[in-house]
């Protein structure tokens, strides 16, 4: 036996005495504030997030002005006061300045209605309500986003993991092997070349686990600030990629069904083609008439600083009158440059250009919802072929072990059974990973809520 073979050999007991190696980390420690899984992550994401509370108050301020538009089927009450104090200052003629002199007092209830404006009141008011749907229809497609957000990071946290994981136990079996050159070379049986790129691999490895370390934690950070937490706040998120049952399937032309009744961005056209109908018909109702009803009550009083002389002697002069008006007014603008008539004509175009982005909307949702199918319908056939191999490569590795210690086998088979062993571990996680991203891309191309892609 050559010097090679007592090396490998004596690497290969090494590292089968040190047995399989354990990953010490957990999904969250004792130390955590909160431990979640993904489906409470989302829940608390939507309670928390400033972006969902934002629109909260938009919808408020949208019911705040529905609101302000109803008073315009209201009359619409005033009230005056006014004095006025008169001082002559000369007078010709039969009249005696001293008589001019005088104050005078008024006060006046108005109360004007509405009666007709060419439906442009009604037209605003439904318009108003129509745009609260909008800010509602807004604060939905958030939510959705929101939840695809959350579930993206939540997998690429799992998936960091579980690189991180790999990577401790490449990093151990690494040392082992260092301390295993580096025996050999105080024995002379390897040169030092051997210990050098031992350690060049040892290195390398820590490099990649620092960065594996480093993305767990990028993770982290985005979730807590997804679910409105401080960056150091300490939260558990708990999950495993194995989770998902491989038993979900979707017809295509379901799918796509109730995509077109569920997505956000549909309806959001569809209620931006009836506000734009509403101003619309302002424009046209402008050209219209308009009949308001008004009644006006009026007190008025005069008080004069002399009183008038006559044959009989002084004669009080103040006055005071009370007196209510009411009517009837029309007006009605015939001419105006032709801006009700192009507002009007432009209103038209633009229904019809949202007519045109619909049909482009919900093209691209059936291009959207057909690629998130076939994505996921890939990733399970991977699964199942990913899955074959990891049994495969676990038996064969099993089966070369056993030859091994029955020294029936070779050293390089061994070693080759173990480097398959990792890639279809590997592939396997990664079929895992893409799996649960379709599933979670699917859900959101149809508006459909799944917190935890159950």
């Amino acid at each position: 036996m050559d010097i090679k073979r007592v090396v490998l050999a004596g690497f290969v007991s090494l590292f089968l005495m040190a047995g399989p190696v354990q990953a010490g980390d957990e999904t969250h420690n004792s130390g955590d504030s909160l431990v979640l899984d993904m489906k409470d992550a989302v829940k608390m994401g939507l309670d928390r997030s400033h972006r969902v509370q934002a629109h909260d108050y938009g919808i408020k301020r949208s019911e705040s002005e529905v609101k302000s538009v109803r008073g315009q089927f209201f009359p619409q009450l005033s009230a005056g006061a006014g004095y006025t104090y008169l001082d002559s200052l000369s007078a010709r003629g039969p009249t005696d300045q001293d008589y001019l002199d005088q104050q005078q007092y008024q006060w006046n209830l108005r109360a004007v209605q509405t009666v007709f404006a060419g439906m442009t009141i009604l037209s605003s008011y439904q318009q108003a309500q129509i745009e609260k749907e909008i800010s509602e229809l807004e604060k939905e497609n958030t939510e959705r986003e929101l939840i695809r957000e959350i579930q993206h990071h939540f997998l690429e946290l799992l998936k960091a993991r579980e690189d991180r994981r790999a990577l401790d136990s490449s990093v151990e079996r690494l040392e082992v092997g260092l301390e295993a050159s580096e025996s050999f070379y105080e024995r002379q049986l390897v040169p030092y070349v051997d210990v050098l790129q031992a350690g060049v691999e040892l290195e390398e490895a820590r490099q990649d686990l620092s960065q594996a370390k480093n993305e767990e934690q990028i993770q982290k950070t985005q979730l807590n600030a997804l679910l409105g937490f401080g960056y150091d706040y300490l939260i558990g998120y708990e999950g495993d990629l194995e989770e998902i049952p491989l038993d979900i399937f979707f017809e295509t032309r379901e799918v796509i069904d109730i995509a077109m009744e569920q997505r956000t961005d549909l309806m959001f056209i569809r209620k931006n083609m009836a506000v734009t109908e509403q101003e619309r018909r302002i424009a046209r109702g402008q050209k219209m008439p308009r009949v308001n009803l008004e009644f006006v009550y009026t007190d008025r009083k005069r008080d004069y600083d002399e009183p008038q002389q006559t044959m009989e002697g002084p004669m009080d002069r103040d006055q005071r009158n009370r007196h209510w008006t009411a009517g009837a007014s029309i007006e009605w603008e015939f001419f105006s440059g032709g801006q009700q008539y192009y507002q009007h004509e432009a209103m038209g175009y633009e229904i019809r250009r949202l007519v045109q982005t619909l049909k482009e909307t919900e093209s691209s949702i059936v291009t959207e919802v057909r690629t998130a199918q076939m994505r996921l319908d890939e990733a399970r056939d991977r699964l199942v072929s990913t899955r074959k191999a990891l049994n495969a490569a676990q038996e064969n590795y099993d089966m070369q072990e056993h030859r091994y210690k029955q020294r029936v086998g070779t050293i390089t088979d061994l070693l080759t059974a173990q480097e398959h062993l990792t890639e279809a571990e590997t592939r396997n996680n990664q079929a895992l990973m893409d799996f649960q991203q379709a599933l979670s891309e699917l859900y959101f191309a149809i508006g459909e809520r799944n917190y935890g892609l159950d």
